[in-house]
């Protein structure tokens, strides 16, 4: 745990997010309502000012600045206080050694939630430099990878994962926009409904029905940033309407969009390159934001940049 006088910190005006292909880094500049939701996806938490406070199961309670919580864990606020606190999330890449790595080095709290990362003072200065720089993702990915899996445990393999969840992880992936039955999935990994149901959850953590709607999120969120209407980006994601995913949004993340993508200088997004490579292959996308997508492209080869969307 560090000791930072928080009087010395100076908090940006916008929060930032950064996309990569699987994974994103909030960077937050003020405290915001966090609503109590069941984490879909593997995330380190660190407070960039103020502390956490984690109440133990035995009762006692710590203070940290920084948290590992497991996909399927409920963040009860009963058990994490962290009103007063400017957050910095990073959404873990699934089916990698990054959750294992951080657990490892991490204090366990209690099942699903460990605290006190080893660097974390590190780790502090180098969220408050990427939200306060401008950083291409490329760039501020290679910063926070040897905070993620520090360089002693990079070749350490802590958990394996069994290829045919890697196989409908993919399938998830490239057909967002459709509607695949379960049995779908499982005929075509040799295994029964129940068996897959199963198997999915433990090596993700949540239900495969939660996995896809949190990765229809993800691309619709993608949209969001290229300044596509949340009609558009809903049905772009597989949505049958924008209340269904602002809904989702909302359940998914703890927040709803229109408390990050609607209001005035709410929002700067940085998406990776990779990521537009990705989209560019989908065959369902709009005309304009197809147009949009090889625009950003084109200005990130002459650039070697960033892609910066100010929501201003």
């Amino acid at each position: 745990m560090v000791n930072l006088k928080n009087s010395s910190v100076s908090i940006a005006s916008t929060p930032k997010l950064y996309i990569w292909t699987n994974q994103l880094l909030f960077l937050g500049a003020t405290p915001i309502h966090y609503r109590e939701h069941v984490m879909v996806s593997d995330r380190l938490i660190v407070s960039i000012n103020n502390d956490f406070q984690i109440t133990l199961v035995n009762g006692e309670k710590i203070t940290s600045k920084s948290m590992l919580v497991k996909a399927g864990t409920n963040l009860e606020k009963s058990l994490v206080n962290m009103n007063s606190a400017v957050i910095a999330i990073y959404y873990l890449a699934p089916l990698t050694q990054d959750y294992p790595a951080l657990e490892s080095i991490m204090s366990r709290a209690m099942e699903g939630l460990h605290y006190d990362h080893p660097e974390e003072e590190g780790l502090i200065k180098a969220l408050r430099n990427l939200r306060e720089t401008s950083t291409t993702p490329e760039q501020a990915f290679s910063l926070l990878r040897k905070f993620i899996v520090q360089p002693h445990l990079a070749h350490h393999t802590f958990k394996e994962f069994d290829e045919r969840i890697i196989k409908v992880v993919y399938q998830i992936r490239t057909t967002v926009e459709q509607n695949l039955s379960l049995k779908k999935f499982a005929d075509d990994v040799y295994l029964s409904e129940s068996r897959l149901e199963k198997l999915f959850k433990k090596h993700m953590g949540i239900p495969i029905t939660r996995y896809r709607l949190r990765y229809r999120v993800f691309i619709g969120t993608i949209h969001l940033a290229l300044n596509q209407s949340i009609t558009k980006s809903a049905l772009a994601a597989g949505f049958a309407s924008p209340a269904h995913f602002s809904k989702s949004f909302s359940a998914i993340n703890g927040i709803s969009p229109s408390e990050t993508f609607f209001k005035p200088h709410s929002l700067k997004v940085l998406i990776s390159n990779d990521v537009f490579n990705s989209m560019s292959k989908l065959t369902n996308l709009p005309n304009n934001t197809r147009h949009q997508i090889d625009q950003q492209k084109i200005k990130l080869r002459k650039s070697d940049a960033c892609t910066l969307i100010d929501k201003a």
